[in-house]
């Protein structure tokens, strides 16, 4: 069995005439049913019923033909990767991504990523919003994963735009803004607020605060601060305070029965959102930066 045959084997299968698909693939009529012939007997299994005025796939090659069909494309994915490995790329980068990113479907980027360029070694660093700027300033980090709200004070960083995500305020069942569709930042002015603040980083570094100042015009109240967004969820359910989040931390929440999430509006209706970038250093020289940031591009946006 070669991919030759599979695909001589396809042209007739999807064509259902050997003189057809002879022509398809560039070769003789004889060529084409010899191929089919050989194929047959390795299988041990006949996969056409014909004469000389019929062709019609048996029972055994309409299981063969989803199958070979499947070969074929992994097989071109294959090669591809291949191709790709041996272009010689490799090196090291090291990765940095804010908190609760890790819910969004970052894994499989960095999955398929590390499929393409197996010769390129991957380090993750997660951190809060402000420290991953100063990995970048350390070195410790080629490339960041970040929201835009911190960006000023920090110079030769070039950044680049990745997508928008839509913020969420997360209440306790049974909160008395439970039952809204929707919220705005107004609305929670005189709630108690549960923010993700490692120790150490200043109240007013805190993206709940920047957030809550720049879009609302108030500061919250703050009652209880965690690193890690699963205290910070737990916190909630268990009526401590609430919580406003972007989508990307809580999107695999929706239907848990001790939370109850909705979408931030604005006055105009339209939703409150955060932008996510990727930023480096510009004096960076790490030849592998662009491709990890071509790679994003394309599978981040992808839903």
């Amino acid at each position: 069995m070669n991919l030759k045959q599979l695909e001589y084997f396809i042209a007739v299968a999807e064509l259902l005439s050997f003189t057809k698909a002879a022509k398809k693939c560039y070769i003789s009529q004889t060529a084409i049913t010899l191929q089919i012939q050989s194929l047959e007997k390795r299988l041990g299994v006949s996969l056409f019923i014909r004469d000389k005025h019929h062709v019609e796939l048996t029972a055994a090659g309409k299981v063969y033909l989803n199958e070979a069909r499947a070969i074929l494309i992994r097989a071109e994915e294959a090669a591809k990767l291949a191709r790709t490995a041996s272009e010689g790329v490799t090196g090291e980068l090291s990765v940095g991504f804010i908190r609760g990113y890790e819910q969004s479907r970052f894994s499989e980027t960095l999955r398929t990523f590390r499929e393409a360029y197996p010769n390129i070694s991957l380090h993750l660093i997660r951190d809060n919003m402000s420290a991953l700027y100063h990995h970048l300033e350390d070195n410790s980090c080629d490339i960041v994963l970040n929201l835009s709200l911190a960006a000023q004070g920090y110079e030769n960083m070039t950044h680049r735009f990745l997508k928008r995500f839509p913020l969420m305020a997360v209440l306790y069942p049974g909160h008395p803004l439970s039952g809204h569709n929707h919220l705005s930042y107004q609305d929670l002015a005189q709630e108690d607020f549960i923010i993700m603040q490692p120790h150490g980083r200043a109240t007013d570094e805190a993206e709940e605060v920047l957030l809550c100042y720049n879009r609302g015009g108030f500061i919250p109240h703050i009652i209880s601060r965690d690193r890690e967004v699963q205290t910070v969820l737990l916190e909630v359910s268990a009526g401590f305070g609430i919580a406003i989040l972007p989508e990307y931390a809580v999107r695999y929440y929706y239907n848990a029965r001790n939370l109850i999430i909705l979408p931030l509006l604005r006055s105009d209706g339209t939703p409150e959102e955060v932008d996510f970038e990727i930023i480096w250093k510009t004096e960076n020289s790490n030849p592998s930066i662009e491709k990890l940031l071509d790679w994003l591009e394309t599978h981040e946006n992808t839903e």
